[in-house]
């Protein structure tokens, strides 16, 4: 009896964004962040964003692919919740923003400020700390 080796799906799914994210550009910008989730919505009601594909795992973290209709970057949301609970405030998160040249990046982080009330994306982006981006 012979067993054939299965894929994790989850694994599989996540593996499949983290390539698109990679291979879309060679500018990335990335940040580490708390509640996600409102930038998420933020951007699927926005006009400007395009969702590509999302990701929702057993434990509720979701994982969201935009594509930037005007500046044709990728925007990646991972949101991961630390407990089970709905009200549960633990959460965590990067966003991921890939492009094929530095003025698509650049114009890509601007309109995410612009979309909403910048500050509060920088906080989102940096929780407690100065407002700082990085470009690579």
């Amino acid at each position: 009896m012979s067993t054939s080796h299965v894929p994790n799906p989850m694994a599989y799914a996540q593996e499949e964004f983290n390539v698109a994210i990679n291979t879309h550009g060679d500018f990335s910008w990335v940040r580490f962040g708390r509640q996600l989730d409102r930038l998420r919505v933020r951007l699927q009601a926005g006009t400007d964003m395009r969702l590509v594909r999302r990701l929702t795992d057993l434990e509720g973290s979701v994982t969201s692919l935009f594509e930037c209709q005007s500046t044709g970057a990728l925007v990646l949301v991972r949101e991961t919740h630390l407990c089970e609970i709905d009200e549960c405030e633990m959460d965590f998160g990067d966003v991921a923003v890939s492009a094929t040249s530095h003025e698509s990046l650049t114009s890509t982080l601007t309109l995410l400020e612009s979309e909403g009330d910048a500050d509060d994306f920088l906080e989102w982006i940096n929780p407690g700390g100065e407002a700082s981006g990085g470009h690579g």
